[in-house]
């Protein structure tokens, strides 16, 4: 690892950062493989993301060398996390000299997907939810169409900045030609696990194990709430095992027929059945584009009935009072029914 670093640093490949540089380091939170920092990047003005690692040691580096790999095919895309560069020093401790590697990225404001949606979706319209739900697809198949297989995708692991999807932690991601010999334990959250893996710890994940977690995520983009979530039990083996016999959460009331239908096909238990990502995102496409057509006519019949309200208001002031009530009644009831549309009818697929 330090080889390839030292010669990528020496190439002006990777970008090294000194202690110096940075101020106001507080730590925001921490996974299973390490810590992560927010930072502020001097003469710069911005906030950085700093990831740290716990033990670091030989196969710590191979994986840091791993996610800077990766990342550095795929920086390109607007809703990946972008990777600036590495530094040396112990951010809890800046006086004592580090060996451990840190990664410098881009900060996102909104942190995870997960607090994200705990916080603003009863703000979120359906608009912004098909949105964020394309913006992950557009992640998820910049990494396929550079043959890598994410393989730990979950609401933690997807950012969000400035209401604007980021895709994160690359650590157990693969490429595709190499993830057929790959016989690693059975990683992840229960239930954005490929249901296959759950079944037989030697499944190989592939595209279609990244399209179940879609599915799932899509769920909860749609739900507002964790899949399964029991805040007295965690998640188990009795749950892993539902799952595998195709148990799956139920639709939100009022999601829109053809949203229930991209995740419901993500999540099939056969991966041969599920859409390839840029399916996915087609189809995705299509909502947003019949939810803005909604969204749209809804606000222009609100504003000419409002119109119709007040000239009916001018005419019946100069004639009398009961007219204005009879029309202005007439109008309120076409409002109220309009509000009453349910989503769930329209078939956005047509």
């Amino acid at each position: 690892m330090q080889n390839w670093v030292e010669e990528a640093i020496s190439k002006e490949h990777i970008k090294i950062y000194k202690c110096e540089q940075f101020s106001n380091i507080q730590k925001i939170g921490s996974g299973g493989s390490g810590k992560v920092y927010r930072a502020n990047l001097k003469n710069h003005g911005q906030n950085i993301a700093l990831k740290s690692f716990f033990d670091f040691n030989e196969a710590t580096a191979k994986e840091i060398e791993h996610e800077i790999r990766l990342h550095r095919d795929v920086h390109f895309h607007d809703n990946i996390i972008k990777f600036y560069g590495i530094a040396q020093f112990d951010p809890e401790n800046q006086n004592v000299q580090s060996k451990n590697c840190l990664l410098v990225m881009e900060y996102a404001d909104s942190g995870t997907l997960k607090s994200y949606l705990k916080k603003n979706f009863n703000c979120l319209t359906w608009n912004d939810k098909c949105r964020l739900a394309y913006q992950l697809a557009c992640a998820v198949s910049c990494l396929h169409n550079e043959k890598i297989v994410h393989r730990d995708l979950h609401s933690s692991n997807v950012l969000v900045h400035q209401n604007i999807v980021k895709l994160s932690d690359f650590g157990l991601s693969k490429r595709i030609e190499s993830s057929s010999n790959t016989r690693s334990g059975c990683f992840g959250i229960i239930p954005y696990i490929e249901p296959k893996k759950l079944l037989n710890n030697q499944y190989s994940l592939n595209e279609k194990s990244d399209i179940y977690s879609i599915g799932v995520l899509l769920w909860e983009i749609s739900s507002g709430r964790l899949p399964f979530y029991n805040e007295s039990k965690e998640y188990d083996v009795a749950l892993a095992i539902k799952i595998v016999q195709d148990l799956r959460e139920d639709p939100t009331p009022d999601t829109p027929k053809d949203y229930i239908k991209i995740y419901t096909e993500c999540w099939d238990g056969e991966p041969d059945n599920r859409p390839t990502i840029d399916q996915v995102k087609e189809r995705l496409e299509v909502a947003i584009a019949r939810t803005s057509v909604m969204t749209e006519n809804y606000q222009t019949v609100k504003f000419q009935l409002l119109m119709s309200d007040k000239q009916e208001f001018k005419t019946s002031s100069s004639n009398n009072t009961s007219s204005n009530n009879t029309s202005h009644g007439d109008s309120s009831q076409i409002i109220q029914n309009f509000n009453k549309l349910n989503l769930n009818e329209i078939d956005l697929t047509t």
